[in-house]
């Protein structure tokens, strides 16, 4: 009898194992709604496959360390992780359900029956003794056979839903390295811009002391005096607004990094320039997104989950077939444990058909339906904005390159004016304070290009972001 269950489950489960209820699920195909290319006319953005780790191109090694601290140590990753693991644990669980449950168990009780209970009072003869002892050993199983598909569609659910978990965590890696990145740029960049409104201030209070000066001389006007104080108030007030900045800065690195703002400020305390663009940046094609973004994979992999729950719901409405056993040695004499005498077992199949629920079935698979159709319109939408997030920054960042190339002009102009107006002081031929004046103008070009090549960077790294690197996992 045994041989012939075997022969039979074995039957069931090949008969069954092509067949599950509810849609099969196909990746959508978005690459009709991509452009072939990128909406740009910059030569040196070219369609060539965008760099994964983009943030060893801008080759600052003190970057790239700390982007590694980071993704080892932030406890938002760690978060992620756990997440991870509690999917991964959960698509175990689900698949579990393929397999039969089988319990092994050992009792032994101390039992007493009632002479005058319904068990002995009619029994024409008397009974030795009521007392006893009974010993027993066995196991028992049980086992769901998938006829409709339900249990795998469970496990597909639970699959792509582990994945899209994953996938969660791959965006918050690709999160992390970003705001690293943009946190060390703000603290290099809030540091020399700090070093120039000191050097402007400086011009301020010298031009300040001549102009006093040259008042007492009546040479120029207590106007003019006022005006210049003025103009140094407004330099000294920039100061504590770019000091907090970099004080912010240094904070949020910190933050990320899990280091304490006393050693990040003695690892940051060599003055060191903005990171610069190489430069050529590839981005690659539109269509690359759709393999490269963590939040569209993990849209795609919520989609593939609810298409599952469709089946499953599906699935419920079919009949359940299931097999129930066990088997052991009962006795109330230790000796006798182990004969063929105390043997016993039973083998119960039971078919479950779904008669009536109030329409609760057939409302869980409009519901799962529903659920499955807003899936499908947050794929698109994620999608969309990819592209529309990746086109934003690949304007931004050809905008800004050129911005800053005219800035650097402008600096380089005024940097060899005051150059130039401190030979003409050594000549005689000007005053002290239009030297001063010269040099407050160069600062400020330099302060604005310092802005911009800042802002270029955070252009780039929202582009590597954008384009989907950043949390692959090769560190």
């Amino acid at each position: 009898m045994l041989r012939v269950t075997r022969v039979a489950a074995t039957s069931i489960t090949l008969g069954i194992s092509a067949c599950a209820t509810g849609p099969h699920y196909k990746i959508p195909d978005s690459r009709a709604a991509m452009p072939s290319t990128f909406d740009t006319r910059d030569s040196t953005l070219p369609a060539t496959a965008p760099v994964d780790r983009w943030w060893t191109v801008l080759g600052d090694a003190t970057l790239d360390a700390l982007i590694a601290h980071a993704l080892s140590d932030d406890p938002d990753l760690a978060t992620a992780e756990a997440r991870v693991q509690q999917a991964r644990a959960q698509a175990r669980i689900a698949g579990a359900t393929f397999y039969p449950a089988a319990n092994l168990d050992g009792r032994v009780s101390r039992d007493k029956l009632s002479r005058n209970g319904e068990s002995l009072a009619l029994i024409p003869f008397p009974l030795g003794t009521t007392l006893f002892t009974d010993y027993r050993v066995g196991f028992d199983a049980s086992w769901e056979i998938d006829l409709a598909g339900k249990t795998r569609r469970d496990v597909e659910a639970a699959v792509a839903r582990l994945e899209s978990t994953d996938e969660s965590r791959n965006d918050a890696r690709s999160v992390v390295a970003a705001e690293v990145a943009d946190a060390y740029v703000d603290y290099r960049a809030s540091a020399r811009r700090l070093e120039l409104a000191q050097q402007t201030l400086a011009a301020y209070d010298e031009t300040l002391r001549l102009t006093v000066l040259e008042q007492h001389a009546g040479l120029s006007s207590e106007t003019d005096r006022r005006r210049v104080e003025a103009d140094r108030f407004i330099a000294a007030g920039a100061l504590p607004s770019l000091a907090a900045e970099g004080r912010g800065a240094l904070f949020k690195l910190a933050a990320l990094t899990g280091a304490s703002a006393e050693s990040l400020t003695a690892e940051l305390a060599a003055p060191r320039e903005l990171p610069n663009l190489p430069a050529t940046v590839s981005i690659g094609l539109p269509a690359d997104l759709l393999r490269r973004r963590p939040d569209v994979r993990r849209a795609e992999r919520d989609l593939a989950a609810s298409t599952a729950d469709v089946g499953s719901a599906v699935a419920a409405q079919f009949p359940r077939l299931s097999l129930t056993g066990d088997f052991g040695w009962d006795s109330v004499h230790p000796g006798d444990l182990t004969k063929a005498a105390s043997q016993y077992w039973n083998l119960t199949p039971q078919l479950t058909l779904p008669l009536f629920a109030g329409g609760k079935l057939r409302a869980q698979v409009r519901e799962s339906e529903a659920a499955h159709d807003a899936e499908l319109g947050m794929y698109r939408a994620t999608v969309m904005r990819a592209l529309a997030d990746a086109e934003t920054t690949i304007v931004r960042l050809a905008g800004e390159r050129n911005r800053q190339d005219s800035l650097e002009a402008v600096s380089a102009a005024l940097t060899t004016n005051v150059t130039r107006e401190r030979q003409r002081y050594a000549a005689g031929d000007v005053a002290m304070i239009e030297v001063l004046a010269a040099e407050r103008a160069a600062n400020q070009a330099m302060d604005q290009q310092v802005a911009s090549q800042a802002q270029l960077t955070r252009d780039y790294v929202a582009l590597g972001k954008a384009l989907g690197g950043g949390w692959q996992s090769q560190w």
